[in-house]
């Protein structure tokens, strides 16, 4: 390696590791203030960076908490997507996803951050629209996705993936916006509840939509 692309390298890696200790500092700071109260001397002074570093590396406070916010929301869908790629059948896959999912959404992380976006979305429309796109529009377009391939297979009777999705995604959310909406911590559940209502609701929503000839391979009476 030459000596100017040695360089080169150390700079890269160095400006990486400024914008990710940016980004780091600035979705604590969230956490903490909420939109309004984050400011770029807290996430300068946390991280330890610059407000040139800062501006050309996220053109200013929107652009830096549009790409912290955008990564931690693709990082939390993307475990739920991989539950829906798998070859697993229908229960397993929609019980894997559903599990996580509610795991996910009882953290003292994602209730935080769902607790700002209700309060002081009206004044960050574009990134509360970015949140949607990247969070829970992509989410629940993957579980269609999912719903259509196994309708195509033959497994269930899916006439309208996107429905359906909403359907289950209901199933699995339940009453957790509206708490989290009105500031109330949702209840703290433990593992065994959590799959206790994971189970009770895949098993609902299986049997509403199993194809006859399947329906008692998965345990759905007939009559």
């Amino acid at each position: 390696m030459s000596e100017t692309s040695e360089t080169q390298g150390k700079q890269s890696s160095r400006g990486f590791a400024r914008r990710r200790a940016m980004m780091d500092a600035a979705w604590q700071l969230l956490l903490e203030k909420g939109f309004s109260g984050v400011t770029l001397n807290d996430v300068i002074s946390r991280s330890g960076g610059s407000r040139t570093t800062l501006y050309e590396a996220f053109g200013g406070k929107d652009g830096l908490l549009t790409a912290v916010m955008t990564e931690r929301c693709m990082a939390f869908s993307a475990e739920l997507h991989i539950s829906l790629e798998s070859n697993l059948p229908p229960r397993d896959a929609l019980t894997d996803f559903a599990f996580k999912l509610s795991t996910k959404i009882l953290t003292e992380e994602a209730v935080r951050f769902t607790q700002i976006l209700f309060s002081e979305g009206q004044h960050f429309i574009p990134m509360v629209e970015k949140f949607l796109e990247v969070g829970p529009e992509s989410t629940r377009k993957h579980l269609a996705n999912y719903l259509k391939r196994q309708n195509d297979l033959g497994n269930l009777v899916i006439d309208d993936p996107d429905h359906y999705a909403e359907i289950f995604d209901a199933m699995i959310v339940g009453d957790w916006q509206n708490q989290v909406m009105k500031m109330i911590s949702p209840p703290k559940l433990s593992e065994e509840e959590i799959t206790k209502r994971v189970k009770r609701a895949v098993e609902v929503f299986l049997c509403g939509v199993t194809v006859e000839s399947k329906r008692d391979k998965i345990g759905c009476a007939t009559d």
